[in-house]
């Protein structure tokens, strides 16, 4: 069964890499948000994207740091209710409003940003109907594997590449070449051990031969997060399957053709 990347990236005359509305495709406090993803379905992205964290009582909520800080306060995540940060957090969604919602629209990208909550996540997806709509990413390699149990026919993305933006901005593409150097030798097992069929990659480290090295092996190649449109441009030049982006309309013309 094609994922959804493949069924997005193979529509007739789509002719360019899938453009996914990364955070719903916006920035700051209305990220991952109802208000968001609701403008989004009158925008001509491919596929949208969001992250998934659980709460203290166990809601699964749209929301991508594990600290949410709002009018000079902090909420940790995994340590406050979902009433505390629905307070806080305008438009703040969980995983079953948004798929109830939005699920059916276009094509997603779920990236879960811990452990401990797939069985959660899997039920949900079967709950709504939406498997097949779903291309589940994650770090966490023994999450993906435990989900492509659950769910067999579920598409699976594992991301790699976090040093390239989380090193401190001078070391940044100092990180980004070393990554190019090493990152197949710690790609390579966990693609292997998760089972998942996408590879999920920080921008500054994608190069055509990574890309094609991949392709040439089955992987589908996304990367993250192009907001440049001079780097849309290189990363779909590179021969990349999909590229997240917070404003998707600013780069689309630049992907426009390979």
């Amino acid at each position: 069964m094609a994922g959804p990347e493949r069924r997005a990236a193979d529509a007739p005359g789509i002719g360019r890499p899938i453009l996914i509305a990364h955070r719903g495709g916006a920035r700051g406090n209305e990220e991952n948000t109802a208000p968001v993803f609701a403008r989004t379905e009158q925008m001509p992205v491919d596929m949208v994207e969001f992250d998934v964290r659980r709460t203290v009582d166990g809601a699964l909520i749209l929301v991508h740091d594990a600290t949410v800080h709002v009018g000079g306060r902090r909420f940790h995540v995994a340590e406050t209710p979902v009433a505390d940060l629905r307070a806080a957090v305008p438009g703040l969604l969980t995983l079953d409003e948004f798929l109830e919602q939005f699920g059916k629209v276009r094509p997603f990208n779920l990236d879960m940003k811990a452990r401990g909550y797939e069985a959660e996540i899997a039920a949900a997806l079967r709950r709504h109907d939406v498997v097949a709509q779903a291309l589940v990413s994650s770090v966490h390699i023994w999450s993906l594997r435990r989900l492509g149990r659950m769910v067999p026919e579920l598409a699976l993305g594992l991301s790699r590449g976090h040093l390239a933006s989380s090193a401190p901005p001078p070391l940044q593409p100092l990180a980004a070449r070393w990554l190019r150097l090493t990152l197949l030798l710690m790609l390579l097992p966990g693609l292997w051990i998760s089972r998942a069929r996408s590879v999920m990659l920080q921008h500054r480290v994608v190069t055509p031969w990574l890309v094609r090295f991949l392709r040439r092996r089955g992987y589908r190649v996304f990367t993250w997060t192009v907001d440049d449109p001079g780097e849309a441009a290189r990363v779909a030049r590179a021969g990349v399957d999909g590229i997240a982006s917070n404003t998707p309309l600013d780069i689309r013309d630049a992907i426009a053709s390979r």
